[in-house]
């Protein structure tokens, strides 16, 4: 049957969660250094692999950010906010729109370069302060953001592991004008992004925490599937094996989505043997 690992939990009761429920470790879970995982690909003949099965390798070149994700603003875009507070605010209204931000949700704010995608950020306060950047006594809103990175945006790059939503959650945090937030999104965890149904273009997740000064992911410790020892891309079918219950990608195995959809039943060439 072709789906992902995570699609075990819309199952009455999964092959792992049988054997887990009954205090046999009989197929134990493997994990890797996620640290390795990356050095791994990265070295591997300078290309990602592909799983895709359209031929495309996925080469994006790693991108420099500044320690400052405020660096490059003007009005209308990304800048720092540096006044005292006055008042803490409940909600923010996005210009232009009817839609109310509060602490806890998650945001777009305009890139400094507007050929840049946004960056995600958690607002974590509100506040409505004086003195704007220009000067002057002019009430201002700012919010203290919580930065989610991109991986690209990362000295790890993307690799093929990495959904097309995906996104890390950073210890980095600024102080942000309020007007440079463009609309809200929704970051899941990735058990949740997982269920979810429908993805949207709002739709985000992560899985992994960035810690920007040390440019270190953490956990490093993942679970990975299938041939090539890779950590579950949501976005990529995969197939279970009946009698080992490891999920493969069809690529890896030299099949073709189309070829697994039409099997009943998979056994893997060591299963087979």
């Amino acid at each position: 049957m072709l789906r992902c690992p995570t699609d075990m939990g819309n199952m009455k009761l999964g092959k792992r969660e049988r054997s887990a429920e009954a205090g046999k470790n009989l197929y134990p879970i493997k994990t890797r250094r996620l640290s390795k995982v990356i050095e791994t690909r990265s070295s591997a003949n300078g290309q990602q692999a592909d799983h895709n099965g359209d031929g495309k390798k996925d080469l994006s070149p790693a991108k420099e950010l500044p320690a400052d994700r405020s660096k490059g603003g003007g009005a209308g875009v990304t800048r720092p906010v540096n006044i005292s507070p006055v008042v803490e605010m409940k909600t923010y209204t996005i210009p232009g729109t009817r839609k109310l931000v509060r602490v806890g949700d998650s945001v777009l704010i305009q890139a400094p370069r507007r050929d840049e995608l946004p960056y995600v950020a958690l607002i974590e306060n509100i506040e409505k302060v004086e003195g704007g950047a220009g000067g002057g006594n002019k009430e201002k809103v700012a919010v203290k953001v919580r930065w989610f990175y991109r991986p690209e945006e990362t000295i790890s790059k993307r690799q093929p592991f990495h959904g097309e939503q995906e996104i890390y959650l950073s210890d980095h945090c600024d102080t942000q004008d309020a007007e440079c937030i463009q609309d809200k999104c929704r970051v899941h965890t990735f058990k949740d992004y997982c269920k979810l149904k429908a993805v949207g273009d709002l739709d985000f997740y992560w899985r992994f925490e960035y810690m920007a000064a040390l440019q270190q992911l953490r956990p490093d410790a993942v679970e990975v599937f299938c041939l090539c020892e890779q950590p579950e891309n949501p976005d990529l079918f995969m197939v279970q094996c009946d009698l080992c219950i490891n999920w493969f990608h069809p690529a890896c195995i030299g099949l073709s989505k189309a070829k697994v959809a039409s099997m009943k039943s998979y056994v893997c060439a060591d299963c087979s043997k």
